[in-house]
């Protein structure tokens, strides 16, 4: 029986369908009611801009979320395709990316957090699309751009820059595209300085905003609230998430060069989101933020575990993140 069981075979149309649910389960119960936005925290420029437009167009805001949300999972998924993170062709990813990113958190501020968590990811993708032999300019560009705009939405996320060097590191890029990359990473704070210089504002007046919305207490507690089937279902994760980690360190000669590094760079970016929250101004978008490099990780437990147990974990962790939702 065990061999005729394989979560990791599902069809691209069921993750696909599977994701949407979850995706759509997670919006409806998850997201705060119109009457039940707090007044604006401190944030940074561009994170003010999102959060006044949201409490202005709610609707256009979760149809934005709902857009973002869906494409991500699939990129996440195309990603750990096109690069065999895990030795065999699997889009359970997706599942695992709509199941952490939308079904565990209520997050208040949510279209500043997409936005954030979007450009978290577009980072991620041209750093792996980067990673060959050849120069890569424009990919390690645009990665470093993308990752230095994530603190400009959310500024705890600051601590993902650190992961330049590991990229330069890890991914092996020549010593001229280190110039390309400090280049790209300061830019957006540049460029956004001097728009609000332009509109009459003091030129480090982002910088002082970012600092600001950093230290400033947010009051958010990550088990405020929580249920007891929240937290069995956070349990849950964290147990595929611990199991995952020790499936990979056993299998370690199993994946290819290039997939083992691009795994360590997503539990580097693990460790550096999980810093964040540290930061007195870090809310649910940290842990938004953390639900990227989860989703990559946790499909190699299902990948490498006996079928029965890999089915019976399955259906328990998507079971009781479902229940959390409705009950």
């Amino acid at each position: 029986m065990s061999n005729k069981i394989n979560i990791t075979g599902q069809p691209l149309l069921l993750t696909l369908a599977t994701s949407l649910v979850l995706t759509v389960l997670g919006l409806m119960f998850r997201l705060p009611s119109a009457g039940e936005l707090p007044a604006l925290s401190v944030e940074t420029p561009l994170g003010e801009l999102l959060a006044a437009f949201q409490r202005a167009h709610r609707g256009w805001s979760v149809v934005a979320v709902f857009m973002t949300a869906i494409s991500s999972a699939y990129l996440v998924t195309r990603s750990s395709v096109r690069y065999e993170l895990y030795g065999v062709r699997t889009f359970i990813a997706m599942v695992m990316f709509s199941l952490c990113s939308c079904c565990l958190f209520g997050c208040e501020e949510w279209l500043r957090s997409w936005a954030a968590m979007l450009a978290l990811l577009l980072a991620c993708r041209n750093f792996e699309a980067g990673f060959k032999r050849s120069y890569a300019f424009g990919a390690t560009f645009r990665g470093a751009f993308f990752l230095g705009l994530v603190p400009l939405l959310y500024a705890p996320a600051a601590t993902v820059m650190l992961t330049l060097p590991a990229v330069i590191f890890l991914f092996r890029r020549p010593v001229r595209e280190v110039a390309v990359a400090i280049v790209g990473i300061c830019l957006p704070v540049l460029m956004t300085s001097y728009i609000w210089w332009g509109m009459g504002y003091d030129f480090g007046y982002v910088v002082e905003r970012m600092v600001a919305a950093a230290t400033t207490e947010s009051g958010y507690t990550l088990f405020g609230g929580a249920q007891l089937l929240d937290l069995l279902a956070m349990g849950a994760v964290l147990f595929v998430v611990l199991m995952s980690l020790g499936v990979y360190l056993i299998e370690l000669g199993a994946l290819k060069f290039k997939s083992r590094r691009i795994h360590v760079f997503y539990v580097l970016l693990a460790m550096l989101i999980l810093c964040s929250s540290l930061a007195e101004g870090s809310d649910c978008c940290t842990w938004l933020l953390m639900s990227l490099p989860l989703s990559v990780s946790m499909p190699l437990l299902f990948v490498r575990a006996e079928g029965r147990f890999s089915l019976v974990v399955y259906l328990a962790l998507v079971g009781l993140t479902v229940m959390s939702l409705i009950v």
